[in-house]
């Protein structure tokens, strides 16, 4: 479903790849994810967000799997940590910052540097 890449192959592929396009390039284009993506993307990550008791936590599985977090305009986005394409808000993917700092008991702004989710 997902090519998930190591480190070393990341490099590499940053070589061979200096443009740096992703599988998102489609959401900075269209301002949008397709449906069919977002479903997908949405199964993907569902467990980590269900299952992160911290944002330290969700944070560094999400950059595992080669995505970052961003505030931006009051919205939580995941971001395509390779190319830095913000590909939606964690609200369209059925989770919605409040509910976030709800299961942390966290507020968002704690755990932010330059809007980007750090911990």
């Amino acid at each position: 479903m997902f090519n998930l890449l190591t480190t070393q192959e990341r490099r590499i592929e940053t070589k061979t790849n200096p443009l740096r396009q992703s599988a998102w390039a489609s959401a900075r284009v269209s301002k949008r994810l397709d449906s069919e993506l977002a479903s997908q993307l949405r199964m993907f990550l569902r467990a980590d967000f269900e299952q992160a008791n911290c944002w330290s936590m969700l944070r560094r599985v999400l950059r595992s799997k080669g995505f970052s977090l961003k505030l931006d305009q009051g919205r939580l986005r995941l971001v395509d940590s390779h190319s830095r394409v913000a590909i939606c808000s964690t609200g369209f993917l059925g989770f919605p910052l409040a509910a976030l700092e709800r299961q942390f008991g966290a507020s968002v702004q704690s755990n932010l540097w330059n809007n980007w989710l750090i911990g």
